[in-house]
């Protein structure tokens, strides 16, 4: 089999990775041994889409299909434990001084499974992509192309392959790439509420002891609020409120009320909960002889901003761009002096990026009387800087 462009990972990175790809004329195949709706099946999480990324699955034909789905995050609540000091970013606020812009919320939350159905839908429209079940055992790359081997004993060839497989990339490993990794001794609790009272479109990013509380806002169902919740802490007490949601879920929705009572009333656990290990994974190339890593492979970052996968469709969305001009041009797109130039043009977003999150989440660890009093004057000095909050909001939005 032959092909333009193999993309190992046929989740939500690389699904989309492959519609931009195919917008842009090229053939791709993605390798997965999982089916798409397999995928779709088991992916309960949400994902916070800013208003830039927001854009560019609009430019791809998907959002119009998702807009009924998606709620979007008109203002974001940042508080500091049990302190009276906040920091609120509004996008009315950003709006105040670029009128013109058209923007109308700082980005949205979606259920995952939901944008993944209508990416494959749009695939399956389009033609250009194929889905290959198997797992890759080999990898073998020369001066004109890359090879794949797989376990159904197929072999393709290309120009590039893609690892987006996630944060344990097994192509970043046999392809060699080493990575940095960082233990934040966190795991995050994933769930999903329904609440009394009306969200107002608020994303709330509550800093506790243990680690950030972050609750966004969701499509209301069957006629009930409703709000995603990532709660991430030691891993001894996620696990323990995993457990609980079990056999006990009032004591979860208890705990919650406590910090979000005045705002969400009485809440009560939804659907499937889960625990993901936190760490930061930071390879030490994204690139190497016609391979390129994406998403997770390319980089894992703590979720205390929920910035990740902006992260990774920013990366996306570069990549296709320089990919389509020089195929434009007639050169070949799997050069490790043109990978060298995605690497360079992505270095600056995604170490801003790595090290803004991971600072932020050490700052506020830290329980120290005079670190709590540095953070929130930090706070308070940003809340009343219309500059600063506009810089902030601009960043976050991706525009």
């Amino acid at each position: 089999m032959h092909t333009d462009i193999i993309i190992c990972g046929g989740a939500l990175a690389g699904l989309t990775l492959a519609l931009s790809l195919q917008k842009k004329g090229f053939d791709v195949i993605i390798i997965d041994p999982r089916k798409v709706q397999e995928v779709i099946k088991k992916d309960k999480r949400t994902t916070a889409i800013a208003e830039g990324p927001r854009q560019f699955y609009n430019n791809l034909g998907v959002w119009k299909k998702l807009e009924s789905k998606a709620e979007a995050i008109e203002t974001i609540s940042i508080l500091d434990g049990s302190s009276s000091i906040s920091l609120d970013f509004d996008y009315r606020d950003y709006l105040s001084k670029n009128m013109s812009v058209g923007i109308k919320s700082l980005g949205h939350v979606v259920e995952n499974c939901d944008l993944i159905n209508q990416i494959n839908l749009k695939i399956k429209n389009c033609g250009n992509v194929k889905r290959v079940n198997s797992k890759v055992l080999n990898i073998e790359v020369d001066k004109f192309s890359a090879k794949v081997f797989l376990e159904n004993n197929h072999e393709i060839n290309a120009k590039i392959i893609v690892a987006a497989d996630g944060k344990n990339s097994l192509i970043r490993k046999i392809v060699g790439i080493k990575e940095n990794r960082y233990s934040y001794n966190q795991e995050a609790y994933v769930t999903q509420i329904l609440h009394s009272k009306n969200h107002n479109n608020i994303a709330l990013e509550k800093f506790l002891p243990g680690g950030p509380l972050a609750v966004l806002p969701m499509k209301k169902i069957n006629n009930n609020y409703r709000s995603a919740i990532i709660w991430s802490d030691s891993k001894e007490t996620t696990r323990s409120r995993l457990k609980a949601s079990k056999v006990s879920p009032e004591a979860i929705s208890y705990e919650l009320e406590r910090h979000c009572f005045n705002w969400l009333g009485k809440i009560k656990l939804e659907g499937h909960s889960m625990a993901f290990p936190l760490e930061l994974i930071k390879p030490k190339k994204i690139v190497s002889d016609r391979i390129v890593l994406m998403g997770d492979a390319a980089h894992a970052i703590h979720p205390i901003a929920g910035q990740g996968f902006n992260l990774t469709l920013r990366g996306i969305e570069k990549f296709s761009e320089m990919c389509a001009s020089r195929a434009g041009l007639g050169l070949d797109i799997g050069s490790i002096r043109f990978l060298k130039e995605f690497e360079n043009s992505r270095k600056v977003d995604i170490l801003t990026l790595i090290n803004s999150t991971h600072g932020l989440n050490e700052l506020f660890r830290n329980s120290k009387p005079h670190i709590k009093t540095f953070r929130r004057l930090g706070l308070s000095i940003v809340s009343n800087t219309p500059y600063l909050k506009r810089a902030f909001m601009k960043y976050a939005m991706g525009v």
